[in-house]
């Protein structure tokens, strides 16, 4: 989620957003962005500068071992956040729809893009259109469909 918005230089709002709560990133999302940097993107940055890296402790890096193993179809560092997320109570958040569907499956809460897209328009962060906007920005720059729009005004 936050590269989206990092892609978009809307970070600022989920910092808003999320103003009495901590966001984090993992050892291996941040290892992920590096590898973004390597290719001449910018955004990685600024995801470095607004949240800070969160250790697993040495029960979450076993399980994130384990499910290294046993649920390949997902990226790493999605697995060791979820892996976190379990062992703290945390809310997962991603953009991938069966990144969040595997984290519900392990008791993990999450939330999602649509339900941050209607909180930022609910908060008065941002009106219908800037979300339409944000919307547009997300798909064009991160090269994906936010298919369910309703979801996000209903």
């Amino acid at each position: 989620m936050a590269s989206a918005f990092a892609k978009i230089k809307r970070l600022e709002l989920l910092k808003r957003l999320f103003s009495k709560h901590r966001i984090v990133i993992t050892p291996e999302i941040y290892e992920e962005l590096t590898v973004s940097l390597d290719y001449g993107y910018t955004f990685p940055r600024d995801i470095f500068r607004y949240f800070e890296v969160l250790y697993p402790s040495k029960e979450e890096s076993v399980e994130y071992q384990k499910l290294l193993i046993e649920k390949r179809t997902l990226g790493k560092g999605e697995l060791e956040a979820i892996s976190i997320c379990r062992h703290r109570r945390y809310i997962f958040s991603s953009i991938d729809a069966a990144a969040l569907r595997f984290a519900e499956e392990n008791g993990v809460e999450t939330i999602g893009i649509y339900s941050i897209l209607r909180s930022l328009r609910e908060s008065g962060l941002q009106s219908k259109e800037e979300v339409r906007e944000i919307i547009t920005a997300i798909e064009k720059k991160d090269n994906t469909k936010i298919k369910d729009v309703d979801a996000v005004f209903g």
